[in-house]
């Protein structure tokens, strides 16, 4: 009896085993990981890539990924647009323009640059202060013909004519006509004869036009008084023609140019 309980206690022990064996080998085993998974001995690995974006202005980049893959896109860098720069314009003075960047005006005489003397005008070899804050030297003042714009410079200078200084306007610069400046009327050729007496005042003198015209005759002398100014009786040197029946006149220095 004791015989047969031996071998049926080994013949279950057999059996165990056994089944532990088939429990090992016929069950699941499953692995579990990021990204993976094991299912009846095979393994299948799946990964979904992440993303990044990165995003600057005026020079953008994005960088995406997914599964693996890399796509890398960039647009913009640096635009400058500039307009402008500058323009000058000097008539007597100067005018600068920039378009995003500074304007300067100034507003010259018309004679080299220089301003307009103060009104009334300075007469010549007449007294000047060169401390007086309303003295400004040197500048210009009309001349020539009239109403023609021509104009000449003067300047306050130490003077012997009128201690201690004086204007000088007949040295310091010729008289300047305009651009433009129709010269028709003015023409000394042939030589005009003399100027009728008495001698005509300039811009007064009532004076009869060449029939048909608006300008002509002309008359005067380089040499021999010719005309006055209305301010003074001293016959001056000089030219006068008639321009819509009055005798418009000028010193031979300040005639309009030949």
């Amino acid at each position: 009896m004791k015989r047969t309980s031996l071998v049926v206690a080994g013949f279950s022990a057999m059996v165990a085993l056994g089944l532990i064996g088939y429990g090992c080998t016929s069950g699941d085993t499953v692995n579990n990981g990021t990204g993976g998974k094991g299912a009846g001995g095979s393994t299948t690995t799946t990964g979904s890539g992440g993303s990044t974006t990165t995003t600057g202005a005026g020079g953008s980049t994005t960088t995406t990924g997914a599964g693996g893959s890399t796509t890398t896109t960039g647009a913009g860098g640096s635009t400058t647009t500039g307009a402008g720069g500058s323009t000058t314009t000097g008539a007597g003075g100067s005018t600068t323009t920039g378009a995003g960047g500074s304007t300067t005006t100034g507003a010259g005489g018309s004679s080299g640059g220089l301003v307009s003397c103060p009104s009334p005008a300075p007469g010549d070899k007449t007294m000047c202060d060169l401390t007086a804050a309303a003295t400004v030297t040197p500048c210009t003042k009309n001349c020539g013909i009239k109403n023609s714009l021509a104009q000449k410079p003067c300047a306050c200078i130490a003077s012997t004519v009128m201690p201690p200084t004086a204007w000088d306007c007949s040295n310091q610069g010729p008289c300047v006509y305009p651009a433009g400046f129709d010269g028709t009327c003015y023409k000394l050729t042939p030589a005009p004869p003399a100027c009728p007496t008495p001698l005509p005042v300039s811009g007064t003198t009532a004076c009869t036009n060449t029939t048909g015209a608006t300008c002509g005759p002309l008359c005067g002398s380089a040499t021999v008084g010719s005309y006055t100014t209305g301010t003074s009786t001293t016959a001056k040197l000089g030219y006068c023609a008639c321009i819509n029946g009055i005798w418009q006149c000028a010193s031979a220095m300040e005639w309009p140019p030949q």
